[in-house]
Parts: C-alpha cells; sequence; structure tokens
C-alpha cells in the first residue's frame, strides 16, 4: 500500500464496544488501517486508509462512524504551509 495515497480518518466507536477498542482497533488493523492512535476515553481510534478502503472500515464491528480527518482552521488565521 502506497502511504502517498492513505487518507487520515477518524473512526468513532459506538458506546457498547468502549472497554473493546483495542479489539476494535486491531480488526481496523486487519481491514487495512494504519492505526496511529487509540483514544479510549473518548472512543476515538485515528489512523490512515485506502479510500476505497473506508466503506470496508465502516462494517467493522464496534465502528459507529468512519469520517476524513480535516484540517481545521480558526477564522481569519493564515494558512501554514
Amino acid at each position: 500500500m502506497n502511504e502517498d495515497l492513505l487518507d487520515a480518518v477518524i473512526v468513532t466507536i459506538d458506546d457498547q464496544h468502549l472497554e473493546s477498542i483495542q479489539t476494535v482497533a486491531d480488526a481496523l488493523t486487519l481491514a487495512g488501517m494504519k492505526v496511529s492512535g487509540v483514544l479510549p476515553t473518548v472512543g476515538i481510534i485515528s489512523g490512515s486508509v485506502a479510500r476505497a478502503a473506508i466503506s470496508t472500515l465502516k462494517t467493522v464491528r464496534g465502528v459507529a462512524a468512519v469520517e476524513l480527518d480535516q484540517e481545521m482552521r480558526a477564522i481569519g488565521s493564515p494558512r501554514q504551509q
């Protein structure tokens, strides 16, 4: 998998799987996601994946949502290069 073609994603875990978030992270890895962070307190897993595999991530047991990680900045702040 070419890392240049990966999209950063944020995966939200459903409430029923918060206690087994590492198991969900492992399943996401098997589904093609490169996991970069697991935040058990808030039920978020971050990482990157090929855009074509995003729909597969959504089928992993315990996943509530998969969203592209978008750059955020304050209104009026200059864009950094």
